[in-house]
């Protein structure tokens, strides 16, 4: 069984126990919260000595926490993060600004595991101030853009191994909201496809 994790911030978040597992087709999708972007890399490299073949990132990190990450595992598995393209610049940076004033929004997570039924397998967070937190499995394409177009979210992330082409139908399904997909450093490419295949 493939099994990968997904790495998310969340304030007073306990890694053990803070985590959401999707388990369909062959794979685990295990996503697990951390306090801050900064205490991630022991959490992740622990994780991959758990079993752990592939590590998706949220859109959060950035270059320089990824690559402490990254540091962190080595060559044990690749790990990638959430990048959003030009469509989506504008509005994931109103999101942040608005993160960073305390300001709650509701996010999307989709996570593609083959087999996955979307109206079963899928985790709602209530926060402060009616935002929301909800992660989905979906099988495909077609099942996260019918997912997305029935969330009022503030944005939303891919994980799973969807593509550009995934990124830009879920935009449009979500009537512009911004989209992120995780991307992989040179580096790390390989391993993530041969993992994808």
């Amino acid at each position: 069984m493939l099994q990968s994790v997904v790495i998310y911030p969340q304030p007073d978040a306990d890694p053990e126990k803070d985590r959401i597992v999707f388990e369909a087709g062959g794979r685990r999708v295990t996503l697990v919260a951390v306090r801050d972007e900064d205490t991630a890399a022991p959490v992740v490299a622990g994780l991959v000595d758990e079993g752990a073949a592939l590590v998706e990132l949220c859109g959060g990190f950035g270059p320089t926490r990824t690559a402490k990450v990254i540091a962190e595992v080595g060559d044990r598995a690749p790990v990638g993060a959430i990048g959003y393209a030009g469509e989506s610049l504008a509005a994931i940076s109103r999101f942040h600004l608005a993160w960073l004033a305390g300001e709650v929004q509701s996010e999307l997570f989709l996570v593609l595991v083959p087999g996955a039924d979307p109206e079963r397998d899928r985790v709602v967070r209530e926060h402060g101030g009616g935002a929301r937190f909800t992660t989905v499995a979906v099988p495909d394409i077609e099942a996260a853009e019918r997912v997305a177009a029935r969330e009022s979210v503030g944005l939303i992330e891919l994980y799973g191994g969807f593509g550009a082409d995934a990124a830009a139908r879920v935009h449009a399904a979500a009537g512009g909201a911004p989209v992120g997909t995780v991307v992989f450093g040179i580096d790390e490419m390989d391993a993530a496809a041969a993992l994808r295949a």
